[in-house]
Formats: structure tokens, sequence, C-alpha cells
């Protein structure tokens, strides 16, 4: 297969606080071990908080693709070690009305130039509030909105044979701030390092299927941030500038093209 020759590729140079490594042996495949949370800064709300936040603000809107968007609210992010682009269209995202923080997902994603769709589950299973430091707030009138950081795990499976297939897990962490209404608003730009900086975050690992021994990195951040956030010299040049060849070469050359990837294609009937 094509996505085992990546195996022998070189680690990224990132800018971010942690580089896509090799991937790690699982020593028991049956039973792959929960992913650790990400670790944010600031003062854990308590359980009964958390899930009164977590049942009015709906955090699932967040990464849930809103059609009027069109191919801005795309997830962005790389696949193994030389910044293979990877994208993600969340496109239903159901609340779990007996367990708040939880959703069921569904969408596609595309790698190689292959569309693939995905089932899965998003758990948040802690919030926090950002302290100063690292919090952006943002004026509200004359109120100071503070910013939260919510953390947690995801897993998702590919539901098609054409593409990519296999599984992706690991943790998620999104920084959001709500509005006088209740409405999450994701804060884009912070000092967290659980999101990279801001905004959303997956961070985990594919593997072919569930006794896979190895698996590969793969990471993905909200629209355009991973080309600021993680990728290092996304763009070259000073007055012509340009995507850098580096990432051109996989998968990064039509980034700015407007491709609605994930829509059903209509086929004409005669």
């Amino acid at each position: 297969m094509r996505y085992h020759l990546l195996l022998a590729a070189p680690a990224l140079l990132l800018g971010a606080a942690r580089p896509l490594g090799r991937p790690a042996t699982i020593r028991h495949p049956q039973a792959a071990p929960a992913p650790a949370a990400l670790a944010a800064p600031g003062t854990i709300l308590p359980n009964a908080t958390r899930n009164a936040l977590l049942a009015r603000a709906n955090l699932g809107k967040l990464w849930q693709h809103q059609p009027q968007s069109g191919t801005e609210d795309v997830l962005n992010g790389c696949f193994g070690y030389d910044g293979r682009r990877l994208e993600f269209v969340f496109t239903t995202v159901q609340a779990d009305a007996k367990s708040p923080g939880r959703y069921l997902v569904a969408g596609k994603f595309r790698c190689y130039g292959d569309v693939t769709p995905f089932r899965g589950s998003i758990e948040l299973q802690q919030v926090q509030r950002l302290p100063t430091e690292q919090a952006t707030y943002a004026d509200n009138g004359e109120t100071r909105v503070p910013t939260y950081c919510a953390t947690g795990s995801f897993a998702l499976q590919a539901t098609g044979r054409h593409g990519l297939g296999g599984q992706f897990d690991g943790r998620v962490a999104l920084d959001f701030t709500l509005t006088p209404s209740q409405r999450a608003q994701l804060a884009t730009y912070t000092r967290n390092p659980a999101t990279r900086n801001g905004g959303l975050l997956f961070d985990g690992q594919w593997r072919e299927d569930a006794t896979a021994e190895t698996t590969v990195p793969a990471l993905w951040k909200h629209g355009i941030a991973v080309t600021r956030q993680v990728l290092s010299r996304f763009e070259v040049g000073e007055r012509d500038v340009a995507i850098n060849p580096q990432y051109a070469r996989v998968g990064w050359n039509n980034f700015w093209k407007n491709d609605e990837w994930w829509v059903e294609k209509q086929v004409a009937r005669r």
C-alpha cells in the first residue's frame, strides 16, 4: 500500500510543542490504551459545574461543518512524518442527552486525494478556566469574558472501503468563550499549549485496524490554523508568497482552492 511508504519518511520539524514522532509499538494490540488527556493550565471546574456548562453550551457545534461556511471550517492537518495533508469534515454531530460532553459524530476525511466516510465519538471529560496569562479576553460591552479549555478523547472509524480506511483515536482540546446567551465560540488565539495556541486541536494517531502493531501520528485543527501554529515555514517568499514546496508536494498545493470535496456529487440521469 502506498500509505506504508511514509513509514520511512523523516520526521517533520514543527514549530510547536511536540514534534510528530515515529509510531509506537502497541504491546497488546487488541486493547489500545486510552490516551492521556492534554494538559491545560487553569482551574478545573467541578463535575456539577462542568456538566451544566456542557449541557447548555453544546460545544459540538464548534467542530460541526456549517454548509454556509464552504471550505472555511474544514479541519486541516498532518498525516505521518512529512506533513502529508489530512482534511476532516464533521457533517453530523449528535450530543448524548444522557452523558454531557459526549457526542456521536460522522463525516468524511480526505488524504492522498481519496475521500472516506467515518463514524465515531468525541468525549469531553474536563473543562478548565484559563488563567489570564494563557487566555485571550474579549470585550463584551463592559464585561470581560473568560476563556475556557475543554479536553477529552476521540475515536473515529472509517466506514468505506475506498481510500485510507483504518481508524483514528487520540486527544482533543478546544478553547472557547460563552456569549451572554450561553452560545459557545472558538477562542482562536490564546497562549494555551494544550490547543497549540488557540482554537481546536485533534492530536492522535492512525492505525490500519484494531490489531495493528504500528501507528502513524495525525493531528488537525480548525481552518488555516495548522499552517500557522504547527507547520514550520508554510509560506515562503517576500513579494510573491507561495506555499513551501516541501508541503506543496504532499497535498498542500491546492490549499487555497475552493473545493467542497465532501459534498455528494450529483449524477445526471437520462
